[in-house]
């Protein structure tokens, strides 16, 4: 998925694209919170890419917006409501 992302920006990797769009207080706040929260550290680099490319580039998570609408029509259903 990470790989799409990247694609669809014109990137091949996560670290250009976000050197090209976080300043050196950005980059030093990520850094922070990677030597932190190693273990979080895949999960910080996928939001990161994330939010820059829905910023930048108009990228849309389809899958999870998908996903959101199935559970409002699976809500629905359920409820009885018409």
């Amino acid at each position: 998925m990470l790989e799409d992302i990247l694609r669809y920006c014109g990137y091949n990797n996560a670290f250009d694209l976000i050197n090209n769009h976080y300043d050196e207080d950005d980059m030093a706040h990520l850094l922070m919170d990677l030597i932190n929260s190693p273990e979080d550290a895949v999960d910080f680099v996928k939001e990161t890419v994330e939010e820059i490319a829905e910023q930048y580039y108009d990228w849309k998570d389809m899958g999870k917006i998908q996903a959101d609408a199935d559970d409002m029509a699976y809500a629905k259903y359920r409820d009885g409501d018409d």
